[in-house]
């Protein structure tokens, strides 16, 4: 149905689901259908994984448009994506005279936007997380000095797209409180908009005890689950460290990691040097279709973050299916979680405080909140709306206030 006043958005992101999994992938994805489905016109322009996908597909009522993935390192693949976006954004502003809102979902395709007026959103500091991301594995002295290079060079990338952003979106109070402190001296205003759950795929499942018997799960096993990328910002070493404490004392408990990452092949070395084989496991990828069943199968879902955690889908979508969320103190989990009770947080890095709260909960001498509850909250809290209305008030803003001479 059309839109009493039908805007035009293009997204500018480095994914999009279900092409690329991931939490920041799906933001944009969420947001852009969400728009969509009110009747605007909505572009997404992002690289083309692996060169698999055509370079135009309307998807769920999103025009995208890939630009050809070059072949090389990140230098090679940063300009000509860059490139192929700035000319992908001068077609579809000559193709149109309707104002038209250029919304920044990663610094990495800023350059395409020079001397344009755009919104943006910072999910969290691009640098640092690679910086997170690279401390899986060994790295030789020349891999490290590199490596701080990329840093560098993307926090510099990162902090110009700030500057010159006409309106900055971040999804928590964590990540608008956080910026003076990755970019030091930048003082920014920035509007929380927070994030979402798809209520329509998230939800609790009539289903949930065959559902566990058909994975192996009793009706006294208690599965404590995480869906995190397998990455050392996740805290996930921690949480198999924590668990093998109190797998000692609770026969019944289990443990159950989804996701992918470079982090595999030592959570698997780790999970059998603690002799956690048949309690704790890996389950690999899990597709998005999939996902609401494995929330809906656990007894609560963790969210062990050491840093940077600017909002947590899982938190959301995990709620949204009735599964409380038991998560450390970093970044945004302490806002996302403290409206259900203020015991279910743990010291982030700290295998010891995870461990207690583990036993408490199987000790029963700590009650989590109950499904319903939880559905509630979801269902108040995380509305893929808030963003998009956002969106559409960014656009008088930005798109409304007038183009440079030359750009079209």
């Amino acid at each position: 149905m059309p839109a009493p006043d039908p805007k035009r958005f293009v997204f500018l992101t480095l994914g999009y689901t279900p092409d690329l999994d991931g939490g920041g992938y799906r933001y944009a994805t969420e947001v852009a259908e969400t728009l969509a489905r009110r009747g605007h016109e909505v572009h997404a322009l992002y690289p083309n994984p692996k060169n698999a996908f055509p370079p135009r597909e309307t998807r769920n009522g999103v025009q995208l448009h890939r630009v050809p993935k070059a072949p090389g390192g990140f230098y090679a693949g940063f300009k000509s994506a860059n490139r192929d976006c700035r000319t992908e954004i001068r077609q579809l502003l000559e193709a149109s005279p309707k104002p038209t809102l250029l919304f920044l979902h990663q610094a990495y395709l800023a350059p395409a936007l020079k001397g344009l007026p755009y919104a943006m959103i910072l999910q969290g500091p691009w640098g640092l997380e690679h910086r997170f991301a690279r401390q899986a594995g060994s790295r030789s002295w020349l891999r490290r000095r590199l490596d701080d290079l990329a840093v560098s060079v993307m926090t510099r990338i990162e902090r110009r797209a700030l500057i010159h952003t006409q309106h900055l979106f971040v999804a928590s109070e964590y990540s608008k409180t956080r910026i003076p402190h990755w970019h030091a001296g930048l003082k920014l205003s920035a509007e929380v908009i927070g994030g979402g759950a798809d209520l329509t795929r998230f939800h609790p499942v009539r289903d949930r005890a065959a559902l566990r018997s058909d994975r192996g799960l009793s009706d006294s096993d208690f599965l404590f689950l995480a869906v995190r990328r397998l990455d050392p910002r996740m805290g996930l070493m921690h949480l198999v460290e924590g668990f093998a404490q109190v797998a000692r004392t609770h026969p019944r408990a289990r443990l159950w990691i989804a996701g992918k990452g470079s982090q595999h092949a030592e959570l698997e070395k780790r999970i059998r040097s603690l002799g956690l084989e048949g309690r704790a496991k890996l389950c690999g990828f899990v597709p998005e279709d999939e996902l609401p069943r494995l929330y809906a199968m656990a007894d609560c879902t963790l969210m062990p973050s050491l840093d940077l955690e600017g909002f947590g889908l899982a938190t959301a979508e995990s709620l949204a299916c009735g599964t409380p969320v038991v998560a450390s103190r970093a970044g945004a989990n302490p806002e996302l979680i403290t409206p259900l009770g203020g015991e279910l947080l743990f010291e982030p890095g700290d295998p010891q405080s995870l461990a207690s709260i583990l036993d408490r909960i199987l000790s029963g001498t700590l009650s989590l909140p109950n499904r319903e509850a939880c559905v509630a909250y979801a269902g108040k809290e995380f509305r893929w709306d808030r963003p998009a209305d956002a969106m559409e008030r960014a656009f008088d803003l930005v798109a409304r206030a007038g183009w440079p001479e030359g750009v079209r």
